[in-house]
């Protein structure tokens, strides 16, 4: 059978390697990022152990009610949290800014980005984060859990910045496998990409937070274990 670009699974990445302030990288084989997985896609090759054993969907209840998850298994459990609700991810959005936007999901969705810390912490890994895009909701997700371990912010940039170089491939499997969008997507969110500026607020915003990142989330309920179960588990 003839893969084809629209079989493999874009913007999909292994978040092992990345320098930690304390010394040391971060563990590969824990944490994956990824646009939305399909039906029938291909293997990847992109990372070394697949399927990942827990995935966090971070899409809207309209857009995962469609079907069942294509990685659902007896092997693979699916974690339903939403971090925009299905009249922000359809909206036109034409005018927003992605900093605002992101800065919403801080406001509106602080515990359940407690939640998925939870899962990432204490669930069989390899862990997958993704949205429909994997740029937007996966890229503050991703934050959060690359910041509370201890990278700094310039590698959270920079992986961040890299959904550009999968944009084309995105937007194709958008176009194609998220039928429940309609006509809202590609919409201006999608066509301007990966901006660096949105997610360099974000990191602003915990690190300008009394006590930081760690702070930020146990004030959002967050245990000081469940901190030190994902900083060790990502990071021992």
């Amino acid at each position: 059978m003839t893969v084809t670009d629209l079989d493999v699974l874009p913007n999909l990445r292994d978040l092992g390697g990345l320098p930690v302030a304390e010394g040391g990288r971060t563990r590969s084989g824990v944490l994956y990022r990824s646009a939305l997985p399909a039906p029938g896609d291909a293997r990847p090759t992109a990372v070394d152990e697949w399927p990942a054993r827990t995935v966090i969907d971070l899409r809207s209840p309209r857009e995962f009610a469609t079907r069942e998850h294509p990685l659902r298994s007896d092997e693979t459990v699916v974690h339903l949290i939403s971090l925009l609700s299905d009249a922000e991810v359809t909206a036109p959005n034409q005018g927003s800014r992605l900093a605002d936007i992101y800065q919403g999901i801080l406001a509106n969705a602080g515990q359940r980005l407690v939640d998925i810390l939870q899962v990432a912490a204490t669930a069989p890994g390899p862990v997958l984060l993704h949205c429909a895009a994997g740029k937007d909701r996966t890229g503050v997700a991703v934050a959060l859990l690359l910041r509370t371990a201890g990278v700094e912010p310039e590698h959270i940039v920079a992986d961040y910045e890299s959904t550009n170089e999968h944009m084309g491939a995105v937007l194709a499997r958008i176009t194609r496998f998220a039928p429940e969008l309609g006509q809202t997507h590609p919409n201006d969110r999608d066509l301007r990409g990966a901006v660096p500026e949105a997610i360099e607020g974000v990191l602003a915003r915990w690190d300008a937070h009394p006590g930081g990142v760690h702070a930020w989330l146990r004030e959002r309920g967050a245990t000081e274990e469940t901190i030190r179960l994902w900083t060790t588990r990502f990071t021992g």
